[in-house]
């Protein structure tokens, strides 16, 4: 359950920080470095899972419940939140909060009744209030693991086992595999894993000493990028705000400077972050270096800007994608008036679900969707923000003007069109429709 924690001398303490606010300073948990995936998809998904699984398994009837106190040692104390932002830190992912109401904003919505292990799952039993107050991790088999309570500590629940499960679920948030590297991965993956690597072996200092792993903030920015293979050459605050390619927040994305001022309003920053990838960025202050995620109010106050300060390695630079793209968008187009809607698969007389449409489409040129239904379609390749859309990328849209259940999809094909299967067949249609507004997802890259 969500609470604020109280002081205590083993491993939590509040109290006015640098950044004119308050919040937990958590003591370091010693874990692996984030890993880069050898590929992002749903197998990647799948064996992270499980690690996660077996960590969370690890630790019953090893830990005990507790709202004030978090433990990352033996004897553990966790409250539900704190148990799983540990295990999840434990295995390489960042969730960036202890709070039940910042992690149900990461990821992506999925509905009950298309769960896979390690999705979050919300439930919200105090009738005041808007946000959840209890998290679990979803384990297959309709189970979910989680730190109950201090009479059950870590338990498996079946969903269907208590009506607190059935009357008080909330929401389910699928945090894999936007919080895993890309394939292949990215410089800004191979930055925020240098960044993580060295969160808990460096030193905060006034003064920069590399051979002590010894920085200021801007100093341990300096040394992270160039350890990835990018030279800033700045090393103080106001030099690297004044670096790169200014972008928006909308459009922020793995490696990215953002920036904050201590004073609301002030253009002089006072605090530099890496971002790290659905909305989580990585700080370094006095207090050490520590992830949080942008929906805290004062990042949300104190924003200045953010910055792009390297070109990605992994961006294409050939036409190959764009000609494979234009063969896809050519096939699609063909079949209009030939195929038809329908809910089986049947490729002899060209009747497809929206799902099957693209699947069978990509398949056509030699690029499998891995399945059939749209939600699972979303876990291939790369997540695409609308903003950066190219010919050829797979859209997903619900069908119940709630922008969220994955339920339908289309191929992106320039000037803001796409083309999908519907109900009434294939048909081409504009993003900027009140449908496609109300219904976009989200987007994925797989050429």
């Amino acid at each position: 359950m969500k609470k604020q924690f109280l002081t205590t001398t083993l491993a939590l303490s509040l109290g006015f920080s640098s950044l004119g606010m308050v919040q937990a300073t958590i003591q370091p948990i010693e874990v692996e470095a984030a890993t880069t995936n050898a590929q992002n998809n749903a197998q990647a998904v799948a064996t992270k899972a499980d690690q996660l699984i077996q960590s969370g398994k690890s630790l019953i009837g090893q830990a005990t419940y507790s709202n004030t106190e978090y433990k990352p040692t033996y004897p553990y104390k966790f409250s539900c939140a704190t148990f799983l932002m540990y295990i999840f830190e434990k295995n390489g992912v960042d969730l960036g909060t202890y709070n039940e109401n910042y992690m149900i904003q990461q990821g992506t919505y999925v509905a009950k009744n298309q769960l896979q292990k390690g999705d979050l799952l919300f439930f919200k039993s105090k009738k005041t209030g808007t946000d959840p107050d209890h998290v679990g991790m979803y384990i297959g088999d309709n189970k979910m693991i989680h730190m109950a309570d201090s009479q059950q500590n870590i338990v498996i629940s079946d969903l269907n086992s208590k009506p607190y499960y059935t009357d008080n679920y909330v929401s389910a948030r699928r945090v894999l595999p936007t919080l895993l590297s890309a394939n292949p991965a990215t410089k800004g993956d191979k930055i925020v894993e240098n960044a993580l690597t060295y969160k808990n072996k460096v030193t905060m200092s006034t003064t920069n000493n590399e051979s002590s792993l010894r920085f200021t903030a801007p100093g341990f920015v300096d040394f992270v990028y160039r350890k990835s293979g990018v030279t800033l050459g700045k090393t103080t605050l106001k030099e690297q705000m004044n670096i790169g390619t200014t972008v928006s927040r909308a459009n922020l994305k793995k490696g990215d400077l953002v920036f904050f001022n201590s004073v609301k309003g002030s253009q002089t920053p006072s605090l530099v972050a890496i971002y790290a990838g659905d909305h989580r960025i990585i700080i370094p202050n006095s207090d050490g270096v520590m992830t949080r995620v942008l929906f805290v109010d004062y990042y949300n106050e104190h924003y200045i800007t953010a910055k792009r300060v390297f070109s990605d390695n992994s961006t294409p630079t050939t036409n190959a994608p764009t000609a494979a793209a234009d063969k896809i968008i050519a096939t699609a187009s063909s079949m209009t008036g030939k195929a038809k809607f329908g809910y089986a698969y049947n490729e002899n007389s060209l009747t497809f679900t929206s799902a099957g449409f693209t699947y069978y489409v990509f398949k056509k040129h030699g690029i499998d969707l891995k399945d059939k239904l749209a939600s699972k379609q979303a876990l291939v390749g790369k997540n695409v923000q609308k903003a950066q859309l190219q010919k050829g990328d797979l859209l997903f849209f619900s069908t119940n003007n709630g922008g969220q259940q994955i339920t339908q999809t289309g191929i992106y094909i320039g000037d803001n069109q796409f083309i999908s299967m519907t109900t009434n067949n294939i048909v081409k249609q504009n993003l900027n429709s009140t449908w496609a507004q109300q219904n976009y997802v989200s987007a994925r890259r797989v050429l």
